[in-house]
């Protein structure tokens, strides 16, 4: 019995708690801290690619030329908020009315249930090349279509013109994440007791004052979590934008991390890019804590 007690307390003891945790901070160190001290530091500097000279310090000057003198910036960031507000607002809209449909007992529920999580789980990829196809405008099925039924004279291009490129990729990026906020939705509806329902049943609430009295109300919590996620990743996505227009034409769907990664890589302006990638993460930050904020005075 001693001899366990003693192996238990060996165990037990905050320094092989620090041992076991080693590896993981090792990993998260090199992985992320680092990673991200090191491009902080780089803003501040004129580091390029195209010189062999070590970088200097320039101080602020990255950050003030993104917000003094760069022509393409404002508009840039302009675009980047009006494709994640337009993806965070549809794709919630959408996603509760489909959350309150498979919500109720219907026939088959298990399979519009996974369903709905196709343009969830699809590879990025992949859904690039089928919308590209889909919305092409020499053969692509929604152009023949549209012109089968008499809709429109010639086909549109879709990914060709400013204004009809940034409706289809914030169409296709409200279409993505769709699924994300239904199945969020559908878990937060579940957890709601039926005893409140019952209840408003019995004082004759109709379907619209339960859903804005209990429904949105209990669904709060979710709401939050779900919305800022989502924010979060719309205005930092990559890979949809740049695999369906590359953010042209013109720069008409450019967006912040894709202006980041161009000219870091295109531009060889490391120093640049990284004061980019910095001001990025500080947007999400401080919407983040609006976000939150604003929730805390709504319970209060």
């Amino acid at each position: 019995m001693n001899l366990l007690r003693k192996g238990k307390s060996k165990f037990d003891s905050p320094r092989m708690g620090y041992i076991m945790l080693l590896p993981a901070a090792l990993l998260l160190i090199v992985t992320q801290i680092y990673p991200f001290f090191y491009g902080v530091g780089m803003s501040f500097t004129d580091y390029s690619l195209l010189t062999a000279n070590a970088p200097d310090f320039i101080g602020l000057g990255n950050y003030i030329k993104i917000f003094t003198s760069d022509p393409d910036f404002y508009k840039i960031l302009g675009f980047s908020f009006v494709y994640t507000l337009s993806i965070v607002v549809f794709s919630y809209v959408v996603g509760m009315a489909l959350a309150l449909l498979l919500n109720r007992p219907i026939r088959g529920r298990a399979a519009f249930r996974a369903i709905v999580l196709i343009p969830w789980v699809i590879s990025s990829s992949i859904m690039a090349t089928n919308w590209k196809w889909l919305m092409n405008d020499q053969f692509g099925f929604i152009n023949g279509l549209l012109q089968s039924m008499g809709l429109i004279d010639e086909p549109i291009r879709f990914f060709a013109t400013a204004g009809w490129a940034q409706f289809s990729v914030t169409l296709i990026g409200i279409w993505r994440n769709i699924p994300f906020m239904a199945i969020t939705l559908l878990s937060g509806l579940q957890s709601i007791p039926s005893d409140l329902y019952d209840a408003s049943r019995v004082d004759g609430a109709n379907k619209v004052q339960t859903f804005f009295r209990i429904t949105l109300p209990s669904l709060r919590g979710v709401t939050l979590v779900s919305t800022t996620l989502m924010f979060i990743w719309a205005f930092n996505g990559f890979e949809n934008i740049y695999l369906l227009t590359d953010g042209g034409p013109l720069n008409a769907t450019m967006v912040v991390p894709i202006y980041a990664y161009k000219t870091a890589f295109n531009s060889s302006k490391m120093g640049y890019a990284s004061a980019l990638s910095v001001v990025l993460m500080a947007i999400m930050v401080i919407f983040s804590i609006i976000r939150m904020k604003l929730n805390e005075r709504a319970e209060a």
